[in-house]
């Protein structure tokens, strides 16, 4: 049984084998984010893998060029994903729903050396988060403004009780139970983490009927995941963001990732059965 975490660089080697091939379908297109706060932001996809963003943030202005990556899971739905350059360990995915003009943004911030080294039990102690990781959403109105009666992505609880095994290439295979709305388990059953698992925190929304957005954030090594999973063909794809190594030298891997799929059983809980107490 395994007993070491692997830093996410090391992680990295494999798990692109089922990864959905990047698109070209942006290059050369503009895309216009209007966002429910009120900021605004611009997407000039120059090329197959470069883009430049602006935002507009109240009176602040920001500026750059990037690389990225984009997937189409779906017809007319497609992830976009790309490392701030600016080296504080930020990296943006966007889900583009063209059908219905609207986009979810997902932020994920690194933690600081300082902020990775408090113990759980001071962050238990203080009612912190217990993973180091920050991620924020953020929904908008694509080329157009944010309405009041603009549809959204939305939390959903319908993976709750699901026990899903995702392989994500001939060696690694994971097994996901979806415990609640904020709370799952990995347990590793085939890869170099072999016989490990741990309890995550998580977040679930509704992007498609059968087609959610998994984003989890580690406790152990700070990661953070963000994933389309399509339960109507059973395949997950994203990616993965963390450090490369345990030093936290300031390095990050950002990496593709994608699965197969397999439900193997349901949990519903009956709370009839519960003793009524007198």
């Amino acid at each position: 049984m395994g007993t070491d975490y692997i830093p996410v660089g090391e992680l990295s080697v494999g798990f692109s084998e089922y990864a959905l091939p990047s698109t070209d379908c942006l290059k050369g297109k503009k895309t216009e984010l209007h966002y429910a706060s009120g900021n605004q932001a611009t997407l000039t996809f120059l090329s197959e893998g470069t883009l430049g963003w602006e935002t507009r943030d109240k009176n602040r202005l920001e500026e750059f060029i990037c690389s990225y990556r984009a997937i189409m899971p779906r017809e007319d739905l497609c992830f976009v994903d790309f490392i701030v350059p600016r080296g504080s360990g930020v990296s943006l995915s966007i889900i583009l729903d063209m059908t219905r003009g609207i986009a979810t943004a997902i932020t994920g911030i690194l933690p600081t050396p300082k902020e990775v080294m408090i113990p759980l039990i001071i962050r238990a102690e203080r009612r912190m988060l217990l993973s180091s990781v920050h991620v924020v959403f953020e929904h908008a109105a694509i080329d157009g403004p944010f309405l009041d009666s603009t549809p959204c992505h939305g939390p959903t609880g319908d993976l709750v009780g699901e026990r899903i095994e995702w392989v994500y290439s001939s060696k690694h295979a994971y097994e996901h139970i979806y415990l609640n709305e904020n709370t799952y388990c990995w347990h590793c059953i085939a890869g170099g983490e072999k016989g490990m698992a741990d309890t995550d925190r998580c977040f679930f929304y509704k992007i498609a009927d059968g087609l959610y957005l998994f984003v989890w954030i580690e406790k152990i090594v700070p990661t953070i995941g963000v994933v389309l999973e399509d339960l109507g063909i059973m395949r997950s794809y994203g990616k993965i963001f963390g450090y490369e190594s345990y030093d936290r030298d300031g390095k990050i891997a950002n990496f593709p990732v994608g699965s197969y799929g397999t439900l193997l059983n349901r949990t519903e809980y009956d709370l009839s059965l519960l003793p009524v107490c007198k």
